[in-house]
């Protein structure tokens, strides 16, 4: 088989093999993705967080003065939102959260129209064939070494980029840090006791059976006739008549079911703790108080999922939606501006009480939207609720 590492191929008789020398890293992740659980549960978590309001796109004038109305800036708008729905940005960024925290990075390449050299849709590129190139005078990204390119290289212009904790800008740091890495002892075991576990209660109600057959005057061949036939013959509550001298003795087989429980259980807990997720949402924890998960969740949002928005949206801005605008000759007047929609409802008492702090003064409106997940300068500028309320009374004396 052949796995790819570094844009370099490698050649091994197995899996195992491979991933001893320390290639193909994605692969094996990739594996422990598929077979654990709570793993999977865990990435699918993070990435429906992150994604599952929503967004929207907003217009930012460079100059102040500047009226972000303006019917053509709102269809430069407008072609960009036609743009995000033909491509899915939605999938796009769902998929890009689970690839970050899987591989340490989620790479997709922008496929144009050879006719006019249109965006027509986002590819997503193989982690495991993946070079990132650095220059050497500069230090800047410049691109990627790709296996399957045609011409072997893809420029940064052609890409949306996404790492996880790169943490510097080398062609190593640039792959990423995949975060099953710090956890990776945990998926082992986890997965040896689940082997164990199996076997276990799949022999637990029989006990073990050693027996010992008299194989004097037999050929090689019905001697090993003979052993197979007792391996899918013998089995505990079975009736077996045979016409050879077989004897046996039985071992009582008393696994302690309740450490093995344990132990998987404790494997569980840091494999979960390594990605913060309040357990109560992946069902592992049995009770919990309403407001004692709903802190959680809060928690959880503002610890995790605000900063993962928050490098989404500006990879977003630099990556697609700068180069987009400046295609379509508007980059000296204008920026398009990526909101996530706010997770927390309206009607939920963490919202009523930021409404009634701010209505009474006790939180800035900057304060107010900073929680709420907006950004201020998106907001159109108008009286503050204690002046309406001056307002009204006026209007009511009148």
């Amino acid at each position: 088989m052949k796995l790819f590492a570094g844009g370099n191929v490698f050649a091994a008789h197995s899996l195992e093999e491979v991933l001893a020398k320390g290639y193909g890293t994605t692969t094996k992740y990739w594996e422990y993705y598929k077979s654990t659980g709570v793993l999977r549960k865990c990435l699918n978590m993070i990435a429906n967080f992150t994604t599952r309001a929503g967004f929207e796109t907003t217009i930012k004038c460079l100059n102040e003065k500047d009226d972000p109305e303006k019917l053509e800036y709102i269809a430069v708008k407008e072609k960009i939102d036609a743009l995000n729905r033909q491509v899915n940005m939605d999938h796009i960024l769902n998929i890009t959260q689970i690839k970050r925290h899987l591989n340490g990075n989620a790479v997709w390449a922008i496929t144009t129209a050879r006719e006019d050299d249109s965006i027509m849709r986002l590819d997503p590129l193989n982690s495991s064939y993946i070079t990132p190139i650095v220059d050497e005078k500069t230090g800047e990204f410049t691109g990627i070494n790709y296996s399957y390119a045609q011409t072997g290289e893809i420029k940064k212009e052609r890409l949306l980029y996404f790492t996880y904790d790169a943490i510097e800008n080398s062609s190593t740091a640039l792959l990423g840090v995949s975060a099953c890495r710090s956890i990776e002892r945990n998926i082992k075991i986890k997965k040896n006791l689940e082997r164990d576990l199996l076997y276990a209660s799949r022999s637990l109600w029989a006990p073990l059976v050693i027996y010992t057959a008299d194989t004097r005057g037999l050929t090689a061949e019905e001697e090993a006739a003979l052993f197979t036939t007792l391996k899918t013959d013998l089995r505990p509550g079975a009736i077996v008549v045979i016409n050879r001298a077989v004897e046996h003795t039985v071992v009582q087989y008393n696994p302690d079911l309740n450490n093995l429980i344990r132990a998987i259980d404790k494997q569980d807990e840091e494999i979960i703790g390594n990605f913060g997720i309040p357990k109560a949402l992946l069902s592992r924890e049995k009770t919990m108080a309403r407001a004692t998960l709903e802190f959680s969740i809060k928690a959880f949002y503002e610890s995790t999922i605000a900063a993962e928005q928050h490098y989404l949206k500006r990879t977003l801005e630099k990556q697609w939606y700068d180069p987009l605008v400046e295609s379509l000759g508007y980059i000296d007047k204008i920026r398009i501006r990526h909101e996530w929609r706010p997770i927390l409802q309206p009607d939920a008492d963490f919202m009523q009480a930021l409404v009634q702090a701010y209505r009474w003064g006790a939180v800035s409106a900057e304060e107010f939207f900073r929680r709420v997940g907006w950004e201020l300068d998106r907001i159109k500028e108008e009286a503050t609720p204690q002046e309406k309320d001056k307002e009204d009374e006026g209007n009511e004396n009148e």
